[in-house]
């Protein structure tokens, strides 16, 4: 497989054990909210991509083969996958316009849900206090 899987650390924020809380689209951002810890984490995370061409969310569960693909590297938290099929699929689909450009395929893994997300910015993230 040529897919290469790279773990992506949000400093200070500990993504184990958090659950998809909601997913908002609006004009090019997506912002990906997340529950808090379930062992004792009391902020939710926030996290922003400013500019996407793509995005999917997928129950974790319908995801064995790309599980399997990576054995079982892919645990709770957010990646980078290069070269991926669903970045080839983009490319094939908008007849590689965007080959001069460095996109990226970033993958939120939740205890729940993968959200998949191609941009060419990195997100930004926040813990979010509950009188937000």
């Amino acid at each position: 497989m040529s897919e290469n899987l790279n773990q992506v650390t949000l400093e200070g924020i500990d993504l184990k054990n958090r659950f998809l809380v909601s997913i908002g689209y609006s004009g090019g951002i997506l912002e990906i909210q997340l529950s808090p810890s379930e062992d004792g984490g009391t902020d939710d995370v926030k996290i922003s991509f400013d500019w996407i061409y793509s995005f999917r969310l997928t129950d974790e569960g319908d995801l064995l083969k790309l599980q399997n693909d990576l054995c079982g590297k892919l645990t709770l938290g957010i990646y980078t996958l290069n070269d991926s099929g669903y970045l080839r699929w983009f490319n094939e689909q908008s007849f590689e316009i965007h080959n001069d450009e460095k996109l990226n395929h970033y993958l939120i893994v939740t205890s729940t849900e993968i959200v998949e997300v191609i941009s060419i910015v990195d997100p930004s993230y926040k813990a979010m206090t509950e009188d937000l």
